[in-house]
């Protein structure tokens, strides 16, 4: 029952979530509710053609190189240019996984970095605030905004507006994989083992989340060939999907997380925490592609907005 009151608060009573939630369903997304069987996820993406061919860390290298890729395409000639002044010839791939590459020295050179990835707000607590998961600043949604008005200091040094970009760019896309916005006291699904399959080996959920699921969907195409398809699926849509801000982002991962990634683990519930390992079941894993399917998109289409909008 604790499990059904999670997934069913949101319909209960309005609350600031539901502006979120109402924002990640446009475009074709559906998260499962308390009326809606998991069916209702998939069927209207695929009625809108936005399950693509060729398929049956935040992201890992594959979904970050996604992200950067689908916004390289949206990009104009005058963010292009002012992407080479700050950057040279490094491409959009490798700027958005600096952060990840180099997280060991970062831990030196910018103390505290590791927890600028996520934003650790707890999943069974909706109404919790920043200053109650992120008292000391030291998590995205607050990172994101001093490097964001970094970038935008057109008086600083190269070198220091290129580290923000780094920033900038990989927490743009961290902000975007549910498991980076939510927190059950497992490090973001990391102390919840589950397999995949009969035969998958034991793995943390939020791996899971960072390079399975994103690994199932791409499977048969090239990240070139992948994000194109994801930018002719969005198209008509990118200038709605890249309205917004930082915090309706990660809110919007958050609810995912919510509804979807904590609430659709078999056994979950508030007041207790896995011990054995979780098998995903085939709705699951299928249910979750699709999220990454959309989630890849929107990051990549809002990457590119604030590359625009900042450069």
């Amino acid at each position: 029952m604790e499990r059904l009151r999670l997934v069913c608060s949101q319909e209960k009573k309005p609350n600031p979530g539901a502006a979120i939630l109402a924002a990640a369903c446009e475009g074709g997304l559906r998260l499962p509710s308390c009326r809606a069987p998991l069916a209702a996820l998939l069927a209207p993406l695929v009625l809108a053609g936005l399950v693509l061919p060729g398929t049956a860390r935040a992201w890992g290298a594959e979904g970050h190189r996604i992200i950067a890729l689908v916004a390289e395409q949206l990009l104009d000639a005058r963010t292009r240019a002012s992407l080479r002044q700050i950057a040279g010839e490094q491409s959009l791939e490798d700027i958005g996984l600096w952060m990840d590459r180099e997280r060991d020295s970062l831990r030196q050179t910018l103390p505290g970095s590791p927890r600028w990835h996520f934003d650790n707000r707890p999943v069974c607590a909706a109404s919790a605030g920043l200053e109650r998961y992120c008292a000391d600043g030291q998590c995205a949604s607050r990172v994101y905004a001093r490097y964001l008005a970094r970038l935008a200091d057109r008086s600083l040094p190269p070198a220091e507006r290129l580290e923000a970009l780094r920033i900038v760019s990989h927490l743009i896309g961290d902000a975007h994989q549910p498991l980076h916005a939510a927190d059950h006291d497992d490090r973001g699904g990391n102390q919840i083992d589950v397999r995949i399959g009969r035969r998958g080996r034991p793995q943390p959920l939020h791996a899971a989340w960072d390079r399975d699921f994103v690994k199932f969907e791409v499977r048969g195409s090239s990240a070139q060939d992948y994000a194109a398809q994801l930018v002719a699926a969005h198209r008509q849509q990118a200038a709605s999907l890249a309205r917004g801000d930082f915090r309706v982002w990660i809110g919007e991962s958050y609810q995912i997380a919510r509804e979807f990634g904590y609430a659709r683990l078999p056994g979950f519930a508030c007041a207790t925490s896995f011990h054995d390992v979780v098998r995903l079941p085939p709705e699951y894993v299928d249910g979750a592609r699709a999220i990454v399917r959309e989630r890849l998109a929107r990051a990549g289409i809002r990457l590119a907005a604030v590359l625009r909008a900042t450069l």
